[in-house]
């Protein structure tokens, strides 16, 4: 049994999926034509500019405006002249390729964010990774992970869910979440309680422990996560599972005839009036 943070109620069974996001290939290379790496920083940029916003688009048609708020905030660390001017300077003072420039600037800023007492705002060092690293891919030519593929259910096991992650993938075929890293006020968190699904995160090392195709049941109120458990350890979280649905249904229909009485009853005064 490992043990992490509660971030999503639900029960979760089922097959494991290990997302690895490639590690990125970052080398320090001496330059000639800064202009050349610049222009390509600022079409990778772009490119990452119009994917955030097809992402925002998409998110607040199927999840609502709040939550594509994280990608507006997303959006913003593109937009900051801070982050893209610094990484311009560091080309053309210090003669560098692009990817390096932003990778050195992106471990700055993260690693300001990452030193604050506040935990909202350790958090948000997560958004300026994400978007850095979506604008470094572009300029590598790495294609992003695609989880809007996915063709079976799964619980999806990784370091952490980028935002991006989470917007694109194929929710029907998603369990549950474990991740390595994050407490409740992460994104994976929020988009987790958002999307209605089962997570645990702050496991530590989920990734390097479970493997593709181990079967996982979890608990995504008390943070108690199994793998590979015995027959009667997965009926008791079957049942557990069929009385949390049940539980949750209930209260959806609850809330659904609050809303009806309450709707019948402005009818009822506006007819008096």
């Amino acid at each position: 049994m490992y043990k992490g943070t509660g971030a999503s109620p639900g029960i979760a069974l089922g097959k494991a999926l290990v997302i690895e996001h490639s590690e990125l290939n970052i080398e320090k290379k001496s330059i000639e034509n800064t202009d050349f790496e610049v222009e390509k920083l600022q079409k990778a940029v772009e490119k990452s500019r119009v994917e955030l916003e097809q992402v925002k688009e998409r998110v607040k048609k199927e999840l609502g405006e709040h939550e594509a708020e994280i990608f507006e905030a997303h959006l913003l660390v593109l937009a900051d002249p801070e982050l893209i001017d610094q990484t311009i300077s560091k080309i053309k003072d210090e003669k560098v390729n692009a990817d390096f420039a932003l990778n050195e600037v992106k471990d700055m800023f993260v690693s300001i964010f990452e030193s604050m007492d506040n935990e909202y705002m350790r958090e948000r060092a997560a958004d300026i990774k994400d978007v850095t690293n979506r604008v470094l891919r572009h300029i590598l030519g790495i294609k992003v992970v695609d989880l809007s593929a996915l063709s079976e259910e799964v619980i999806l096991i990784a370091h952490d869910l980028t935002p991006s992650d989470t917007a694109t993938m194929n929710k029907n075929m998603v369990l549950g979440f474990l991740t390595d890293i994050g407490g409740r006020t992460s994104h994976t968190a929020i988009m987790a309680r958002t999307l209605e699904i089962a997570a645990v995160v702050g496991l530590n090392d989920a990734t390097e422990k479970i493997k593709d195709g181990d079967f996982v049941v979890f608990n995504g109120e008390t943070g108690e996560v199994i793998v590979n458990p015995d027959k009667e350890t997965i009926n008791k979280y079957s049942q557990l599972k069929a009385k949390f649905d049940e539980e949750k249904e209930a209260l959806k229909q609850l809330i659904g005839k609050a809303s009806t009485t309450l709707d019948e009853r402005h009818v009822e005064l506006a007819g008096n009036i």
